[in-house]
C-alpha cells in the first residue's frame, strides 16, 4: 500500500455507504514508494463512483481498533468487493449491493460498531492518523514529509516505468497541493501508533502482500 492509498476497510465502506460496489479509493496512508494508491498501478474507481470524502474525526477506542482489525477481512469478502467483474443486470447488481450492506451491518454490529457510519468514521479517523506515521520511525510526523519523501524516491527509481511514474507523480504532486490535512488528536494519535503493527499488518494482507 503507498502513501496515497487509504486502508482497505475505509475504502471499502465509504464506498458501500454511498452505494457503490466496494470499490478501494485514493487518500494518504504509509508504504513504500514503488507503488501508487491504499497496487504499482494508481486506483481508478469507476465514473458513477468518485472517491468518497473523508469522514469526521472521532475519539477512537482499543475496542474500535479491534473491531475494525476483525471486521475489515469480512467485510472485504462481501459479494461485490470485485469491481472486476460488474453484475450486466442492473436489477441484480442493486439487490446484490443491498443484501451486502446488510450483511455489512451485521458485521461491523457484531464487532462493536453501532451503524456503518459510525465503522467508516472510526476507520477514517484510523486512516488519518496512519497517513502521517512515518513508518521507519513509527511515530506521527504528518502526511507532508512523508509525500515528498515518497516523491524523492519515486523521482529516483530508475526502473518503475515511465508511464506509471508519471501518473504516481501527479498524484502525489497533487496531493501536496491540497496542503496537509488536519493534524488528529492527541489520543487518537497514540492509540493507533500503539496498534501500528497490527493496522500495518491488515492493510498488507488486504493488499495481497506477504505479512
Amino acid at each position: 500500500m503507498t502513501i496515497l492509498s487509504r486502508s482497505l476497510f475505509a475504502a471499502s465502506f465509504s464506498a458501500l455507504l454511498a452505494g457503490a460496489s466496494l470499490v478501494p479509493g485514493i487518500a494518504l496512508a504509509q508504504a513504500k514508494p514503488s507503488a501508487a494508491p491504499q497496487s504499482t498501478t494508481p486506483a481508478q474507481a469507476p465514473a458513477q463512483a468518485p472517491a468518497p470524502e473523508p469522514g469526521k474525526e472521532i475519539a477512537l477506542t482499543q475496542g474500535q481498533i479491534d473491531g475494525l482489525l476483525v471486521a475489515q477481512p469480512e467485510l472485504a469478502a462481501l459479494p461485490g468487493a470485485a469491481p472486476d467483474k460488474p453484475d450486466p443486470k442492473a436489477e441484480a447488481q442493486a439487490q446484490a449491493q443491498a443484501e451486502a450492506q446488510a450483511q455489512a451491518e451485521a458485521i461491523v454490529k457484531r464487532n462493536g460498531f453501532a451503524s456503518l457510519e459510525e465503522f467508516q468514521d472510526a476507520s477514517d479517523t484510523v486512516d488519518a492518523v496512519l497517513g502521517g506515521i512515518d513508518p521507519e520511525t513509527k511515530s506521527y510526523v504528518g502526511a507532508t514529509p512523508l509525500l515528498k519523501k515518497q516523491l524523492a524516491a519515486l523521482q529516483a527509481d530508475k526502473a518503475m516505468p515511465a508511464k506509471e511514474k508519471a501518473e504516481a507523480v501527479k498524484e502525489i504532486k497533487a496531493a501536496l497541493a491540497a496542503g496537509e490535512p488536519e493534524k488528529p488528536s492527541p489520543a487518537n494519535i497514540a492509540l493507533v501508533t500503539q496498534n501500528y503493527a497490527r493496522l500495518s499488518a491488515a492493510m498488507a494482507e488486504g493488499d495481497g502482500k506477504p505479512k
